[in-house]
């Protein structure tokens, strides 16, 4: 009787949501040949194709379609138990304060994870830009994952860099803005590390754009991206599966926008359900 590696499969479904080997193999604390490898042998044993790149981005196939909900399944079921027999009852409430571009594409398995291993944990989930979540005044969060500059040092009591993120551009075609002077471009309000990144690049590399939509909420902004407002820059991680990275627009060469820092702030570590939840997302991130 043959047996699917859990490991391989976590491998496969980090590699997918992540979008990158390289962040996958970090998520894991593994190297990205191993990561690489542990993707190989199980498409060595299912006798199947699982992942495939095409446009800058990593795809599933039709048996990597057929397989992820699969996989996520196993290993949400795995980590239960593991919770279940090792990991004292937790009970309580977690007021979460997160950027809604992660709350809608990188953390939705997590917290679902989250909450089946620990069903007594009541999880209040509040997104806006990260500068107002990490405002003093946004006492009321419990924690808080937050976008910052990765070159701007840490002066916040209890907060923690998960991992680096690389920006990318993203639009809903290649052909957008082809027939404008200026690159059209759809961003959150002022205060926004993406905004902020996205008109600094364009300046520094001479190209004329102006902000043709402007929204705080994740879902307007896609929804204008996907109208054909504008190009906006995301993190990697979090860019929507119907939309695109772009490193070109018409004739123009988009410039490299770096890297931003993924952080965590925990307000209170007494607060044992928020400390159990902490420790689950910095596993998994």
């Amino acid at each position: 009787m043959q047996h699917l590696p859990l490991e391989a499969l976590r491998a496969f479904v980090s590699i997918y949501e992540l979008q990158s080997y390289t962040a996958a193999a970090q998520q894991l604390n593994r190297s990205q040949p191993a990561i690489s490898l542990q993707l190989r042998r199980l498409e060595e044993l299912l006798e199947t194709s699982l992942l495939t790149r095409s446009g800058g981005r990593i795809h599933l196939t039709p048996s990597g379609t057929e397989l992820l909900e699969q996989a996520r399944t196993l290993l949400s079921l795995n980590d239960q138990i593991i919770a279940r027999f090792t990991e004292p009852a937790v009970s309580g409430q977690v007021r979460l304060g997160i950027p809604s571009e992660f709350a809608s594409k990188l953390l939705p398995q997590v917290l679902g994870q989250f909450a089946h291993a620990y069903p007594n944990v009541s999880l209040s989930v509040t997104s806006a830009l990260s500068k107002d979540l990490l405002k003093d005044e946004q006492a009321h969060f419990d924690l808080v994952i937050a976008l910052k500059e990765p070159d701007k040092r840490i002066t916040r009591p209890g907060l923690v860099i998960l991992k680096q993120e690389p920006l990318v551009w993203v639009s809903a075609g290649t052909d957008l803005n082809t027939q404008q002077d200026d690159l059209s471009l759809v961003v959150a309000p002022e205060g926004c590390i993406y905004r902020r990144r996205a008109l600094g690049a364009l300046r520094q590399a001479n190209i004329p754009a102006r902000i043709s939509y402007t929204n705080a909420d994740f879902s307007g902004l896609t929804a204008a991206i996907e109208s054909g407002l504008g190009l906006t820059v995301l993190a990697q991680s979090t860019v929507p599966d119907n939309l695109s990275r772009q490193q070109r627009i018409g004739p123009i060469t988009l410039p490299e926008l770096g890297e931003v820092s993924v952080a965590m702030w925990q307000a209170d570590t007494t607060n044992q359900a928020a400390r159990q939840l902490a420790q689950f997302i910095q596993e998994r991130i």
